[in-house]
């Protein structure tokens, strides 16, 4: 968990480069969270998207 947007997002942009995998930053409370596209159901809060075919 990630208390800072900005970090949140420089990790899942890396992780989704890494993986070639879409990536998720959640807001979950006062805190964020990254998780992939497979892994995310209807139920969370979508703050960022990243798509590295994008």
């Amino acid at each position: 968990m990630f208390t800072d947007i900005a970090i949140a997002r420089r990790h899942a942009f890396s992780l989704s480069r890494s993986l070639m995998m879409v990536t998720f930053v959640i807001a979950i409370g006062q805190h964020y969270g990254v998780i992939t596209a497979e892994d995310a159901d209807g139920s969370v809060a979508i703050v960022t998207e990243f798509d590295p075919f994008a």
